[in-house]
């Protein structure tokens, strides 16, 4: 959370008097509240044909909750720490194990959930999935330019699932063969038969090896494979990771009492009743401070309250938890990562690499990046604790109370950015403040059918 002393061009804006204000708010507030709601429909994204593909949704929900392709846990359970095994154990992560579809799709099971536990310990905080297809850049440090990326690229992930895109190629056609071809207009080749992959065997004796992923400084099986059996595999991934996309876009919350109370707003000006009783007084309150004396609409905007095309250093001390890399150098690391990715959005995998051109024009490293992160999203935050990218903020409370003072002082990588300074919010304040961010945000759930396990057997 932003909590700075810039305020969107709203500087100065003092009561008008009693005939010029509606529910203690002035015009002026009440025209930077209304771009805050209500929340409309995710954008569309034309990178990926199949977002707003009912099939492809399902198809993504089933591919959600597997775990079969997951390679070998390296942290056991210590009956503590919330690893779902013992070291060795395979199949047993999935996307559903970091985003709980029962606490709002976030870590409830890692012990303590500042950072996950995959089949490694993760360098951050794993985000809640909801109204997360509302933003631009995904993942605490943006380098996913699309939620298929992610979807794309996860599976192999070290930490994460310790697996790699040939086990997920042979995982989608043993379990989900028929899924797959009445979707996607080229059926899965039937080389990836299990039967004609046998254990340990490699190009060309076989054509897609049971396991294995590209590792250029290191060329194995999968650098011996054909050029054009390493392309049906990138398909598999590209098309799988799109079906992701297609689910998660359905994982959307929304009529947060702010919605209502723009909508009450909106219906006195078309002469209708107004019910302004939608929040509670203490929550307007903090909607006052929000968008004057404490802020944070300098950053937190429009119906997301995020920045979407942003990321800033707001001093968060690195190492505060267990488990906590030393160091995080945040967006200015990603960058590079995005633009050499095989399934970023320019790439031969999406479906308008001109549209992802013109997202990823200029995009560079830069020292303003350093240690810099997603401005996150408010919408439904009293749900997603602990908070930041490091989870070090237990409570909503911690989190106003460190930006009051001023953000942290040391202990972060790069320069906090200058705006982030002292508040000077009384106890009250800094309560309603909460009150606003906890009760007058939170929306309704996702549909709960989305969060019932379809994976194949």
């Amino acid at each position: 959370m932003r909590l700075t002393l810039a305020l969107l061009g709203t500087a100065g804006l003092a009561a008008c008097g009693g005939d010029n204000t509606v529910d203690g708010f002035t015009l002026p507030e009440w025209a930077v509240i209304k771009k805050f709601g209500p929340l409309g429909a995710p954008p569309p994204n034309t990178t990926n044909k199949y977002a707003d593909d009912a099939n492809a949704a399902k198809f993504g929900q089933r591919l959600f909750f597997e775990k079969s392709y997951a390679g070998a846990l390296t942290i056991g359970s210590d009956g503590m720490n919330g690893s779902p095994g013992n070291v060795g154990d395979t199949g047993k992560i999935g996307c559903v194990s970091c985003h709980d579809p029962n606490g709002w799709y976030i870590d409830t099971r890692s012990m303590p959930n500042n950072v996950s536990i995959g089949a490694k310990y993760t360098k951050r905080n794993a985000p809640s999935l909801v109204n997360a297809v509302y933003y631009k850049w995904y993942s605490w440090d943006g380098k996913e330019d699309s939620p298929w990326y992610q979807g794309a690229n996860g599976p192999e992930s070290a930490v994460n699932f310790g697996s790699g895109r040939l086990q997920w190629a042979h995982m989608v056609y043993a379990k989900y063969k028929d899924d797959y071809n009445a979707l996607f207009p080229t059926p899965l080749d039937p080389g990836l038969d299990a039967s004609l992959n046998p254990a340990g065997c490699t190009p060309p004796a076989c054509r897609f090896p049971p396991a294995g992923k590209p590792n250029p400084s290191m060329p194995g099986v999968w650098e011996m494979m054909a050029p054009a059996d390493q392309q049906i595999v990138n398909t598999i991934m590209a098309n799988c990771g799109k079906s992701l996309e297609a689910y998660e876009r359905l994982l959307v919350s929304k009529n947060a009492p702010i919605d209502k109370y723009i909508q009450a707003r909106l219906d006195g000006e078309a002469g209708k009743t107004s019910d302004f009783s939608v929040m509670s007084q203490s929550a307007k309150n903090g909607l006052k401070l929000f968008i004057g004396k404490a802020g944070c609409a300098a950053c937190h905007q429009g119906q997301t309250f995020t920045d979407l095309d942003d990321f800033y250093n707001t001093g968060v001390p690195q190492n505060a938890g267990p488990n906590v890399p030393m160091s995080d150098n945040g967006r200015n690391d990603a960058i590079p990562l995005t633009l050499a990715n095989t399934f970023n959005t320019q790439g031969a995998f999406s479906d308008d690499p001109a549209a992802g051109m013109m997202k990823l024009a200029g995009l560079a490293q830069d020292p303003k990046f350093i240690g810099a992160f997603r401005i996150k999203s408010l919408r439904h935050v009293g749900k997603t604790a602990p908070y930041f990218h490091n989870g070090s903020m237990a409570t909503l409370e911690d989190v106003v109370a460190f930006y009051n003072q001023g953000g942290g002082a040391m202990g972060f990588a790069g320069t906090k950015d200058p705006r982030i300074v002292p508040l000077n919010l009384t106890a009250q304040e800094q309560s309603d403040l909460v009150a606003f961010l906890r009760d007058g945000l939170q929306g309704e759930p996702p549909d709960p059918a989305l969060g019932v396990d379809t994976s194949a057997p």
